[in-house]
C-alpha cells in the first residue's frame, strides 16, 4: 500500500474504522441508497409544504430536508458496516475544536472579503428588512449546518474513509469524491456555463475539505470551512426570483449575470473564465485560512 506524506498521517487513524469492511458491494449499496434517498426526499416532503409560505421558511425547510438524507446515510452505514456517526467524524474533542477554529477563521476572511464583492454591484443591490433577516438567522444557521454536516459525513467521511481504506493514493480518496461532489452541483446553475461553474467550484471546495480531513484526522475542519462558505453564500447575497434569495440580506435583480446562463459559447467566454478564476481564488483563501486555524 502506498505510503502517505507526513502531513496526511492523521488520515490513517481516521480511516481505521473503515478497514473492517471494505467490500465494494457495501459501498455500492450505500451509494445507491444515498442517491435514491436524495431523489425521493423532496417527493416525500413536498405534500406537506405550501408554496404560499414565506420564501424564508421554504428556504429553511429546504436545507433542513438534508436531515432525512443524514438519517439514510447513518442507517445504511450502521446496517452495512456496523458503525455509527462517531466513526465517521473522528475523535470528538478534536472535531469540535477544529470546527470552531476553522468556522471562525473562514468567517473572518469572508467578512473582510464580502464588502469588496458587494461594492461592484452596489448600485443594483436592494437590502432585505434587517429585522426580517435577523429573525431568520438562527433557524437558517441550524438548517444550513444540517445540510453541510450531511454532505461532509457522506463525501469526506464515509467515501473518503472507505476509498482510502482500500487505496491511499490521493487520486482515489481525494479526487474521486471531490469530482462526484462537483457533479452533484451541476444542475444548480441556470444554464450550461453557470452549471459548469457550480460543478468546478464544488469540486475544488470538496478537494479542500478532503485535504483538511486528511491533515486533521477528523471532519471538524471540513465542516467548518464548508459551513462558513455556505452561511455567507446563503445569507448575504441572492438573486431576486431565484432559489436561495429568501434568506439573503442583499438581493441583486434577476438575470444580473445572464451571460453565464447561455450555451456552449458562454462556457469559454471571458466572463466565465474570470468567474472560474475568482472561484478558485476564493476556495484557496478559505483553505489557507483553515490550515492556519488548525496549524496543519
Amino acid at each position: 500500500m502506498k505510503s502517505l506524506p507526513d502531513a496526511y498521517l492523521p488520515l490513517l487513524a481516521f480511516i481505521r474504522p473503515a478497514r473492517a469492511r471494505t467490500d465494494v458491494w457495501r459501498v455500492f449499496l450505500v451509494w445507491m441508497g444515498f442517491e435514491a434517498g436524495f431523489a425521493i426526499t423532496p417527493l416525500l416532503v413536498s405534500p406537506f409544504i405550501d408554496d404560499r409560505w414565506p420564501d424564508a421558511l421554504l428556504e429553511v425547510l429546504n436545507y433542513a430536508g438534508f436531515g432525512l438524507d443524514l438519517i439514510i446515510i447513518l442507517t445504511l452505514v450502521r446496517l452495512l458496516h456496523k458503525r455509527g456517526l462517531g466513526s465517521l467524524i473522528g475523535p470528538r474533542p478534536a472535531f469540535w475544536r477544529d470546527l470552531r477554529r476553522v468556522l471562525l477563521a473562514v468567517s473572518l476572511v469572508l467578512l473582510i472579503q464580502q464588502p469588496f464583492d458587494l461594492a461592484g454591484d452596489a448600485e443594483f443591490l436592494t437590502r432585505a428588512p434587517l429585522g426580517h433577516w435577523l429573525g431568520w438567522l438562527a433557524p437558517a444557521f441550524l438548517a444550513i449546518a444540517l445540510q453541510v454536516t450531511t454532505e461532509e459525513v457522506y463525501f469526506r467521511g464515509y467515501l473518503t474513509q472507505q476509498l482510502a481504506a482500500v487505496d491511499l493514493r490521493r487520486r482515489v480518496w481525494l479526487v474521486i469524491p471531490s469530482v462526484y461532489f462537483g457533479f452533484s452541483h451541476l444542475l444548480n446553475g441556470a444554464g450550461l456555463a453557470e452549471g459548469a461553474l457550480w460543478a468546478v467550484w464544488a469540486a475544488m471546495l470538496g478537494a479542500a475539505c478532503a485535504d483538511l480531513t486528511a491533515r486533521t484526522g477528523n471532519l471538524g475542519a471540513a465542516i467548518g470551512l464548508h459551513l462558513g462558505n455556505n452561511l455567507f453564500a446563503a445569507l448575504i447575497l441572492g438573486f431576486a426570483g431565484q432559489p436561495g434569495a429568501g434568506l439573503t440580506l442583499f438581493v441583486l435583480p434577476e438575470g444580473a449575470y445572464i451571460e453565464n446562463t447561455a450555451g456552449i459559447a458562454a462556457l469559454l467566454s471571458p466572463m466565465t473564465l474570470v468567474d472560474l478564476a475568482y472561484a478558485a481564488l476564493g476556495v484557496l483563501v478559505m483553505w489557507l485560512a483553515a490550515r492556519v486555524a488548525v496549524r496543519a
